[in-house]
């Protein structure tokens, strides 16, 4: 059941975001005059379709993406080609209103095609020459005429001046632009609700605000209000204090005293949630709420070393040949060897040793990506007051945060400064389909940011001057404002189709890792 549910919220979410994503496309391009054959939202099989008065509104089976489809995107204008054979419904003015393209038993004339201009530039007439028993005749066509493709399925013809080619190349920008700006605005608009849910926190204070369900604190039994006056000894009195001791600790077991309205409560031999960011490493088993310290146990991995084979319940004994026997020698190692270059950990399996190698995420990478190399998780939260200043301000902060992270990360990618972030560490549908699965146990807030983040990437990863991506159409368009001249439609059209399949490539290949990283970890 839980699965189920995490698989339609994944769904919902997804969807949402295209949604909006090609209503942007949609918007814009009717707005300019755009014939717009289909909005779809999905690819592949047709599960469900809604005519309207010019589009075809469709749900198709694989929610990965979607599309609008525009008169002028096809190599060429017409859905026939000389020497077809196609019939004609002709009304009473003598204008062809429906070019059959199937084997249809009604029809007013049926031939040969022999010559035709189903483009029109400039208003010229639409017509067609078809070899019939009478001879040549000449047919015109009307401008908002259909192609019939069979008894329930059907075009528009696509006429010079409602095709996407024939419009300003402002227009032309601003309809492909406006799909990654709706991500944008639906971010902001998500981010805008949640903000005046969230509260300022008040990290000059000492007090739990919230608790993390089945987290250490959850399990410990820690409440909102509870103030935290000491771990290991050391005094608390802030939230920085907090941050700063648990920085500088070097074990998953802490002593940690609390304050519960004047009654003091001393927990021993605490263990903590330590994960090790730079080897996907981490000491709690969240499927179970085991923490593990007195021995090397995994319990549970991400990233590479999922991808690399290892998996909850290994047992560690050496990393890169230096004998380890808990967690605390795992800490020690990450603590006091250069956290680069290649790992290698041999580990027991059902008693079998098995050895494995792969890449550290450097530390200096996590740095960029705002995060340290060792983390130790409590499971609580600072304490906070509404504000209705920071509530307005929330949604542009985190906007302008999650776009900046965005960028830090595809600049990771592509090798900025010293990097070793590469295409096997990307998530497919796989992977984010477990990160809402995730996100959704920590609440609703939680997810409806997590969705903002979602649309802030799509946005910005569909503005990536690729071909077949909004980016890369946008860079054609500057192109031809330079040559001042259109771009041959065949060479576009055939580098966005190569770049298509590659992209699809490129999702079964992170899929594939995501579903290894999804068994192992």
């Amino acid at each position: 059941m839980t699965f189920l549910i995490n698989l339609i919220v994944f769904l919902i979410v997804l969807s949402v975001i295209v949604l909006i994503h090609e209503a942007g496309h949609l918007l814009f391009a009717k707005r300019a005059g755009i014939l717009c054959h289909e909005y779809s939202i999905g690819m592949g099989p047709l599960i469900y379709q809604k005519e309207g008065k010019e589009t075809q509104y469709s749900v198709r089976a694989i929610p990965l993406g979607g599309y609008v489809s525009m008169a002028g995107e096809a190599v060429s204008d017409s859905m026939f080609k000389k020497d077809d054979t196609i019939g004609l419904i002709i009304n009473g003015d003598n204008l062809v209103e429906e070019i059959l393209l199937y084997e249809a038993n009604h029809f007013d004339v049926k031939g040969v095609v022999k010559s035709f201009d189903m483009y029109g530039k400039d208003m010229k007439p639409l017509f067609v020459e078809l070899e019939t028993a009478e001879g040549i005749v000449r047919y015109e066509i009307k401008r908002n005429a259909k192609y019939r493709l069979s008894e329930k399925s059907w075009m528009w013809v696509t006429p010079a001046e409602r095709s996407f080619e024939s419009k300003s190349l402002w227009q032309r920008f601003l309809t492909i632009f406006a799909g990654p700006l709706m991500n944008f605005i639906l971010a902001f608009v998500l981010f805008f609700i949640v903000g005046f849910f969230v509260l300022e926190p008040n990290y000059e204070s000492n007090a739990i605000g919230e608790v993390s369900s089945d987290s250490l604190a959850d399990l410990k039994g820690f409440k909102e209000g509870d103030l935290i006056t000491s771990i290991n000894g050391t005094s608390i009195s802030t939230w920085y204090d907090l941050a700063r001791v648990m920085g500088e600790n070097d074990s998953p077991i802490i002593d940690i005293t609390i304050n519960r309205d004047g009654e003091v409560l001393a927990y021993d031999d605490v263990l903590v949630a330590t994960f090790i960011q730079s080897a996907g490493l981490s000491n709690v088993n969240e499927n179970t709420n085991e923490y593990y310290a007195q021995s090397a146990i995994v319990g549970s991995t991400s990233g590479r070393a999922a991808s690399a084979g290892l998996s909850v319940g290994d047992e560690i004994t050496k990393i890169n040949g230096e004998d380890v026997s808990n967690w605390d020698d795992i800490i020690n190692y990450f603590k006091t060897h250069d956290t680069t270059g290649d790992i290698t950990v041999t580990y027991l399996r059902d008693g079998n040793p098995n050895t494995v190698t792969y890449e550290l995420i450097s530390e200096q990478t996590l740095a960029d990506l705002g995060s340290e190399n060792i983390v130790y998780q409590i499971g609580v939260g600072a304490s906070g007051e509404f504000d209705l200043g920071y509530s307005l301000l929330y949604a542009p902060r985190q906007l302008a945060s999650d776009v900046d992270e965005v960028f830090t990360t595809i600049g990771l990618l592509f090798g900025a400064g010293d990097s070793n972030i590469g295409i096997g560490d990307l998530s497919g549908p796989v992977g984010i389909f477990q990160l809402v699965s995730n996100v959704r146990e920590n609440g609703f807030a939680s997810l409806i940011i997590f969705m903002g983040f979602l649309s802030i990437n799509i946005g910005i990863l569909n503005l990536l001057p690729i071909p077949a991506l909004d980016g890369g159409r946008i860079v054609f368009l500057a192109i031809e404002a330079i040559i001042r001249r259109p771009l041959n439609r065949k060479v576009e059209n055939t580098a966005n189709l190569v770049m298509f399949f590659a992209l699809m490539g490129l999702i079964i290949y992170v899929s594939i890792n995501d579903v290894m990283r999804l068994v192992n970890g």
